[in-house]
């Protein structure tokens, strides 16, 4: 039996990295510990890259970040840009059971070069063994033994290939939860290339505004929907292919497309 995935190649694999060999690949396709490792880490990922409520989100204590260091011996001097959030101020938020505060949407253009800040900071933490360690043993613990919550279907959406797509198709519905969240679940038919990452995204009828809800890693996938987004505004569910080159911002390269049922 192939042994699990190391720690620095299932944080790259959250951050839309391709796996490094096929070996890995195939052990990812058929172990069920190693996918919920990464849908963890992706869930801290898909919080720094959300375009919503960055200008909400704190950082945490002073106290929090020197921890932090001690614990990954990274040098005294090595601190977080200033304005961002930091892996361990998500964490304190997800155990204290309540999401970040979230402001309105905004405009990429508005905040790309805040945005890419953030992932460079992100990389190197969730790179590390104690903080991928921290995330996967936090999900495991709340859980354990509690049977699926798959809520209330609230709308739903066929979404059609663009036209270089051709053959692709896909479909998503929202659900709310009994704790009042609301998740997406998207199912995606499209063959991409190794070297491009999926991502989900919700958009506005006209296309002039954006918000991504994060990577999707298979065939299928489930998303947070934050609290303060509209769905009658971001109606639309789109999945692109995203080259990894750093760049958060929508490739234009749309595999296929849909408007939400509300």
């Amino acid at each position: 039996m192939d042994p699990h995935l190391d720690a620095d190649t299932a944080a790259l694999a959250a951050l839309g990295e391709p796996m490094p060999d096929d070996r890995r690949a195939g052990h990812l396709a058929s172990c069920e510990s190693c996918r919920r490792e990464i849908d963890a880490l992706r869930s801290t990922v898909s919080v720094a890259r959300s375009t919503v409520g960055e200008n909400e989100l704190h950082a945490a204590p002073a106290h929090v970040w020197r921890s932090i260091r001690a614990e990954l011996a990274l040098s005294p001097d090595l601190v977080p840009p200033r304005g961002t959030v930091t892996t361990a101020a998500v964490m304190t938020a997800q155990t204290d059971g309540a999401a970040p505060a979230l402001a309105e949407p905004v405009r990429l253009d508005a905040v790309r070069e805040r945005r890419a800040g953030i992932r460079r900071f992100i990389a190197p933490v969730l790179a590390s063994a104690a903080a991928a360690a921290l995330v996967a043993a936090l999900v495991v613990t709340w859980s354990a033994g509690a049977p699926r919550d798959m809520g209330v279907t609230l709308a739903a959406a066929q979404l059609d290939a663009l036209p270089a797509w051709s053959g692709s198709s896909g479909q998503a519905t929202v659900a709310e939860l009994v704790d009042g969240q609301r998740v997406m679940r998207v199912a995606l038919d499209a063959e991409v290339d190794d070297t491009l990452v999926r991502e989900v995204w919700l958009l506005t009828e006209n296309v002039d505004g954006l918000i991504s809800l994060g990577l999707l890693s298979g065939p299928t996938g489930e998303f947070l929907i934050p609290a303060s987004v509209d769905l009658d505004r971001y109606s639309v569910v789109d999945i692109s292919a995203e080259p990894v080159d750093g760049d958060p911002t929508h490739s234009g390269d749309s595999i296929v497309r849909g408007a939400l049922d509300v």
